[in-house]
């Protein structure tokens, strides 16, 4: 004798007979029916709901940015070299260039870098680079870093080419939220120290 094929429990709403029952009746109790007195609006009580969901969302919003921005100036702190000066020593048709080590860091308005101990300790009076001043911030081949503003440009070298990669999506970010916050364009150039 065969039964045929097993039946369900779940009805066309998916949920368990007994579960959407519940549900439903959840649902035509969490709202009464508009009387005639009242408009077919949202309740003072459900407008207060989600006046409060919404400042949650915002407020969770809000902190995601922050962490988010958080994140991207912790990345930025890393040791790299600067190419110092605009030029190298000349030596008849060779170039000597000298890549002095520098501690690199962002704050909210620019990337700071200052000389390094030999012990690797970050020394002296930082040096800023104001986000304003900013035009370009280029990848090059070997973990080179090119920070190119109106009054000069800036070459840096990471450890490695994913080192690099990382600065330059973060200082990308952080010139991109400087400007939006500031509302400013790039085109102003704030003084920037060499």
């Amino acid at each position: 004798s065969s039964q045929g094929p097993p039946r369900s429990n779940f009805n066309r709403s998916g949920g368990t007979g007994a579960r959407s029952r519940l549900m439903s009746q959840a649902d035509s109790s969490a709202s009464p029916p508009a009387t005639a007195g009242e408009g077919a609006g949202p309740s003072k009580r459900e407008s207060e709901v989600e006046d409060l969901a919404r400042k949650w969302l915002c407020a969770a919003e809000t902190e995601a940015v922050e962490d988010d921005l958080k994140k991207l100036v912790e990345e930025t702190k890393m040791p790299l070299e600067k190419l110092a000066g605009k030029e190298g020593l000349r030596m008849g048709p060779y170039q000597l260039v000298l890549w002095q080590p520098r501690y690199v860091f962002a704050d909210l308005d620019g990337l700071h870098y200052q000389k390094l101990s030999t012990q690797n300790r970050p020394m002296g009076k930082p040096k800023k680079i104001k986000f304003a001043s900013i035009l370009e911030v280029t990848e090059l081949e070997q973990g080179e870093i090119v920070i190119r503003c109106r009054s000069r440009d800036y070459t840096f070298k990471a450890p490695d080419a994913s080192k690099a990669s990382v600065m330059v999506h973060n200082l990308r970010q952080l010139i991109l939220r400087h400007a939006e916050a500031s509302g400013e364009t790039g085109e102003q150039e704030a003084a920037d120290s060499s």
